[in-house]
């Protein structure tokens, strides 16, 4: 600490914070443009900041204080200095503030008001072109003022590097790094750049018209991927009018480009609005009286002619918490059936069932912002850039300050081009890989025999059987080199280290056990129970691990709770007010399915899922659901699926709804209502009360905080968790003394058990390649859209930048099939073909071919199979499928 005058008063200040910052910490009122208090880099480029220190004029943001230092900041002189810069910035801007979108909000219209600046208008200024090649938003030279605020954030938080300062005829400005246009440069158009923009220099492409003070600000929790971000919505007369990313955690001011554009589809005209019944092969609409009531007829006429067992039901990922254990209560407490299941099944429930036989919670271990302050990150199977953009970007950001970065997977990816080791593996053959990292520590003693001991067991057995998973045995089966499993093992265990895992994981025939190599790899380091380290599967849908934790799988109730142990029937039979509870497990997805297609399954209600795109096999399961004597799908818009249905329930979406969702690092957060349903539409929740009134059951508590409250009563697992508890920005389950926690198993001397090392050995898919399917297709998402683009598909600017399907193959397979780049190419499985258009990507391993599963043109999953199950979880193997290319 130094001792330093402010404004005539004593402080004494940490010397180790600029000027700046003491100041803005003391509430002091210092002007800015070039400022983002996220990052370490100390611009000093607009001189707004500057006060005096020691009787001279200086740039807070560069000046570390010194013992004795005097500073005032509103000396004449200071005062001044802020006129003469605002002056330069506005005769140098193009003045149209009557017009400009940014009125109200623009800072520098802000300082030029309040420092009494005067600007004749018009101008004569020669205007420079304007950029506005980027779907969602347009450059403008003549508002910037060369601040370059919006370059930092885009080199030091979102690490694109994708924006520079220029200048043009004297004038600096913002513009495209490295490119023509931002379209054409390494721009992922996130928006964070737009989003602090002091002026109009960078804005985004309106679909509204509206000023700023017309508008309410709702805050809640994004739609799309499950890192969760939080979003500042401006309304205007019922449409969201623009998204603004919150300075909370987990996102911290970030934002992808479907957050912070891709809310359009949430007033499309092609929304859901009233009930439809089909007859004859044809939809009408229905009122939801009629609707509701074939619904319930249909359900007591099957339970009562077939039992609850010929009842099945798709909870959601995308529903809240409150709506997925609601739903999962309805059908086991009134339907009496276990036969309920949700869309984790197909991708992290592998995941779920190892992490928690080895660890003891089947979810991540620490938390999303853990991310920025990484030392040492592993990512396997998962294109984290794309699939979890804000997660992606903190990682980078790691990397950018020293982290070392280990990737695992078939096909480059955006973080693999700066990776200290990149390890592009044969498909499958994730665990002679890891196995034999873990041989490599074993053998040079890199391994924390202190932690082993005190909070393990099986690490004899482990040491064992990993004796023949050698670097020179990986080389051989994974198609990497030796020299890189050494480093990568090396590297992995020299510091704390994190692994950030997906379904380049667990959507294989041994995702469980490739998971659970992940686990021994970290335990054996010491990385559980530590910040910065852990295992960490990487959650899918907005509220995918929130839906694992309300019970939405056919073997347990919410929290995790066994619904064949006796003790935890008793007691959800007691709290719900029912009897006959079914103390049998319930069936899975893919097998509902095959239940449906031999008429063992009368009866499936779908809440906000699209099997009919996201299952694999496709032709079985449009074949299998044809059989149904009623299918009810509940969604915001006609799916694929919907399409089929005999009812279709018009529901809500995020935008629309109350209650919470949980992210993929298990922060509860609030949902909140920004707009109202368009229609008749009503609230998952609702519609799930009204089915329960209807089938005879009485709901005690029937709006969303009293749900939640109840929900967290008979859950454990949930316990201290309430609306007021996370109102701000959230709190990670276990809550403890009324404190969430940040990453599990802090305290490794109260481990209920210790973790387990458990040996695992490569298995082959059963399905493999031979000559007649001599090449493995792997399917996967893409950053411009998402999961069945029943959201994604509906905006515009997210089509233009990832119109239609490709298949991706390298320069090598091409040659062997005699094609090129955009050529038709059809890929044929056992089971279906498609057609679609080549993208040449050498990065792409040979003999494999990535295909996005998002399209219903080329729908990807009617060459993916369902015949062969991960034992444990279930989980098909979606990462693997044997096809010929014609």
């Amino acid at each position: 600490m130094v001792n330093i005058t402010i404004n005539g008063k004593n402080c004494s200040v940490d010397e180790k914070l600029s000027v700046l910052e003491i100041l803005q910490s003391l509430k002091l009122e210092i002007p800015t443009f070039c400022r983002d208090e996220r990052s370490d880099e100390k611009l000093g480029i607009c001189g707004m900041c500057a006060v005096s220190i020691d009787g001279t004029v200086t740039k807070s943001c560069k000046t570390i204080p010194t013992e004795g230092m005097v500073i005032d900041t509103i000396a004449p002189e200071v005062i001044s200095n802020r006129r003469q810069l605002l002056q330069k910035y506005i005769d140098n801007h193009h003045v149209n503030c009557l017009v400009c979108q940014k009125s109200g909000q623009c800072k520098l219209q802000e300082y030029c008001y309040k420092y009494g600046i005067d600007k004749t208008i018009p101008n004569s200024l020669d205007l420079l072109p304007i950029d506005d090649s980027n779907p969602f938003f347009v450059i403008d030279p003549n508002k910037c003022i060369g601040c370059g605020k919006c370059a930092q954030i885009c080199r030091n938080l979102q690490c694109n590097h994708a924006l520079k300062l220029k200048t043009t005829n004297g004038k600096m400005h913002t513009w495209a790094n490295k490119a023509d246009n931002i379209n054409s440069s390494t721009c992922v158009s996130c928006g964070n750049c737009v989003s602090f923009c002091p002026t109009a220099g960078l804005l985004p492409k309106y679909k509204h018209q509206f000023r700023h003070w017309e508008t309410k600000i709702v805050k809640t929790t994004c739609g799309y991927c499950g890192v969760g971000c939080q979003i500042n919505f401006e309304v205007k007369d019922n449409t969201i009018v623009e998204a603004h990313p919150a300075l909370v955690k987990p996102n911290v001011g970030l934002l992808c480009v479907k957050g912070k554009f891709g809310f359009s589809y949430v007033n499309h005209p092609e929304r859901l609005t009233h009930p439809l019944i089909k007859e004859n092969g044809v939809f009408r609409k229905a009122s939801w009286n009629e609707a509701l009531s074939l619904i319930t007829k249909k359900l007591s006429d099957t339970m009562k002619n077939y039992g609850g067992e010929a009842i099945g039901a798709f909870s959601s990922g995308k529903c809240t918490n409150e709506e997925n254990y609601l739903f999962q209560k309805f059908f086991r407490g009134v339907v009496k059936t276990n036969n309920v299941d949700h869309c984790s099944r197909l991708c992290h429930s592998s995941s779920s069932a190892a992490l928690g036989k080895t660890l003891g919670y089947g979810a991540m271990s620490n938390s999303v912002h853990e991310g920025f302050d990484s030392k040492v990150v592993l990512i396997s199977g998962e294109n984290i850039r794309e699939t979890h953009p804000v997660l992606g970007t903190k990682v980078k950001h790691a990397v950018q300050k020293g982290a070392k970065l280990i990737i695992i997977d078939i096909r480059d990816i955006d973080l693999s081009e700066i990776a200290d080791v990149f390890l592009k593996i044969n498909p499958g053959t994730d665990i002679a890989l890891v196995n034999a990292m873990v041989n490599v520590i074993i053998s040079e003693r890199l391994y924390n025999k202190k932690y082993i001991d005190e909070n393990t067991e099986g690490f004899e057995a482990l040491k064992e059987s990993v004796k023949d998973y050698t670097p020179e045995y990986a080389e051989k089966i994974c198609g990497v080199s030796k020299d890189d499993v050494i480093k990568a093992a090396r590297i992995y265990s020299s510091d704390v280290a994190t692994t950030y895992l997906g379904m380049g994981n667990t959507q294989h025939i041994n995702g469980s056990d490739n998971v659970t190599a992940l686990s021994n790899l970290a335990l054996i380091c010491g990385n559980v129970g530590k910040e910065r380290g852990g295992v960490n599967p990487l959650r899918g849908q907005n509220n995918a691990q929130g839906a694992c934790d309300m019970g939405a799988f056919p073997d347990i109730y919410s929290g995790y709770q066994k619904v064949d142990d006796p003790k935890v029937k008793e007691k959800m039979e007691k709290f719900w007010n029912v009897e006959n509870l079914s103390p049998f497990a319930g069936i899975t997805v893919v097998e509902m399915i095959d239940k449906i297609s031999k008429n063992e399954m009368k009866f499936l209600y779908v809440m906000g899922e699209n099997p009919l795109m996201t299952d694999p096999n496709l032709n079985h399961v449009r074949s299998a659901l044809k059989n149904l004597d009623l299918l009810v799908v509940q969604d915001i818009f006609l799916t694929e699926t919907a399409a089929m249905a005999d009812v279709v329930l018009p529901a809500t979406c995020f935008a629309e709804k109350i209650g919470t969702f949980v992210n993929t690092g298990r922060r509860v957060q609030r949902v909140r209502q920004v707009v109202t349903p368009p229609g008749e539409v009503k609230m998952d929740l609702d519609i799930i009360l009204e089915l329960m009134d209807r089938m005879g059951y009485k709901q005690i508590n029937r709006t969303p905080e009293t749900i939640f409250n109840e929900l967290c009563e008979v859950t454990p697992l949930y316990s201290g968790l309430s609306y007021s508890l996370i109102e701000d920005e959230g709190v990670q389950w276990p809550v403890i003394n009324g404190v969430g926690t940040e990453f599990l198993y802090e305290d490794l001397s109260n481990l209920k058990r210790k973790f387990s090392l458990i040996p695992v050995e490569l298995v082959n898919s059963i399905e493999v390649v031979n000559d007649e399917y001599p090449y493995y297709l792997s399917t996967g998402r893409v950053l411009y859209q998402y999961h069945t683009r029943s959201m994604s598909g509906r905006v515009d600017g997210l089509n233009e930048k990832c119109p239609e399907p490709y298949a991706e193959m390298n320069s090598n397979l091409l040659e062997k099939i005699s094609k090129k780049d955009g050529d038709m190419i059809t890929i044929k499985s056992r089971r279906g073909e498609i057609t679609l258009k080549i993208k040449i990507r050498e990065g792409v391993k040979d003999g494999v071919v990535f295909v996005p599963f998002h399209f219903s043109s080329a729908l990807v999953n009617e060459l993916t199979g369902s015949e062969f199950l991960e034992p444990i979880s279930k989980t098909p193997e979606y990462k693997i499928c044997p096809v010929k290319l014609i």
